[in-house]
């Protein structure tokens, strides 16, 4: 009889060493402890056969597109032209519908419509939300050594790397793009401005807090209303000129009603792509590569490209439309950038950002670190005419 108990025993204990060796199920107590050290398994490659593509769960979305401009307008075609490249990529799970000339949302609501559920995307610039985007208004600067719409989204973007300050300042929303419009000509009606005595007296129209700085040390005075109330301003005779980019010389055909156009850069202007965050978050991982994949730089930068070639194409409408377009002489243009009409404005705004709870002087001693590490890239932006047309980037090339 011991002979059989000893035997019995020796089958169950087989049996539990046996189980014990072969269960790999989730009720394994330490199938989800942390790998020991000297595990046998430790030193091979964790991610040899991980599947790394996209996961995808096959949902459709149609996203509410919204911007302030015209239907006729380039910013417009921009943004249509985006999003239907992004749709594409997508093989037709994204889809879009366009709200332009603030049909949906006004200039001023687009950013807090895409952030609450309104819309799912603008395209809008930093000028229109006040003291908002403080050191995104650096683009805004006059006198910051910034040349170029390109070169000014160059700068934008790596503002953006670099300064923490910045990503907060961004933060809410999924960022498809950061760049810059085209700068500002002065524009105006009956009077030519040849000399800084020209400027006095003179009420010209101006977008946003920083640029309006430039406009009171010029000795005009700065008059701050809507782009779609210029024309009208201007016709009778509320303000004497304006300095809206050549974007929106074209878009709301401010050409018509002036007679002179001084070639002289006033300064940039900061603008975005916004996507609503939440919407972005809830997309599976296909999609948002496709979205990453233009947010990777190349959205921006086909912007800038679009917005420079605005220089040219609208020039050239404004001279057939009888407005004369011409450059200052070399003694008004250094007077307009000598260091007596721009550093009172830099030492303005490092004040405007210290006003923000912000190191000012730290964050202007960056931003234009950051536009003298840009300057020598692009020296030679304005050596040959182009057409926003022209643009043909490939956007696999920004991946990574």
């Amino acid at each position: 009889m011991k002979k059989v108990i000893a035997l019995i025993m020796a089958l169950v204990l087989c049996l539990a060493l046996f189980a014990g060796c072969g269960d790999s199920g989730s009720n394994n107590a330490n199938a989800n402890a942390p790998a020991d050290n000297n595990n046998a398994n430790a030193s091979a490659p964790a991610d040899t056969n991980k599947d790394t593509t996209p996961k995808a769960d096959g949902k459709t979305y149609n996203l509410i597109v919204v911007n302030h401009d015209a239907s006729t307008s380039m910013c417009e075609e921009y943004i249509e032209t985006l999003c239907n490249m992004m749709g594409e990529e997508s093989g037709g799970r994204l889809t879009f519908s366009f709200n332009p000339g603030g049909s949906l949302l006004g200039a001023t609501e687009t950013l807090d419509g895409v952030k609450n559920g309104t819309a799912d995307i603008c395209w809008s610039c930093t000028s229109f939300f006040g003291s908002r985007f403080p050191i995104s208004e650096f683009i805004n600067l006059s006198g910051n050594g910034i040349i170029s719409a390109r070169m000014a989204t160059d700068v934008y973007q790596q503002m953006y790397e670099e300064i923490p300050e910045l990503q907060k300042e961004m933060s809410g929303w999924k960022i498809i793009a950061l760049h810059s419009c085209s700068y500002g000509p002065i524009s105006t009606v009956g009077k030519k401005i040849e000399t800084p005595d020209d400027f006095k007296g003179m009420q010209i129209r101006t977008a946003g807090t920083v640029a309006s700085q430039y406009i009171t040390a010029l000795g005009a005075t700065p008059v701050t209303v809507p782009t779609s109330d210029v024309y009208e301003g201007v016709s009778k005779g509320v303000f004497d000129g304006f300095t809206n980019d050549w974007h929106n010389i074209d878009c709301f055909k401010l050409f018509e009603p002036i007679d002179y156009c001084l070639d002289m850069p006033v300064s940039h202007t900061s603008c975005f792509v916004m996507m609503n965050q939440d919407v972005y978050d809830s997309m599976d991982d296909e999609l948002k590569a496709v979205i990453d994949k233009f947010s990777n730089g190349y959205a921006g930068d086909m912007a800038a490209y679009w917005w420079d070639s605005c220089n040219y194409w609208v020039a050239d409408k404004m001279r057939e439309n009888g407005v004369e377009v011409y450059k200052p002489s070399d003694e008004l243009l250094a007077w307009a950038t000598s260091d007596e009409i721009v550093q009172p404005i830099h030492e303005w705004y490092i004040g405007y950002l210290n006003d923000a709870g912000l190191d000012g002087q730290a964050i202007y001693d960056k931003c234009m670190d950051i536009v003298a590490q840009n300057t020598e890239a692009h020296a030679n932006d304005w050596d040959a005419p182009f057409h926003y047309t022209d643009w043909n980037e490939d956007v696999n090339t920004y991946a990574g």
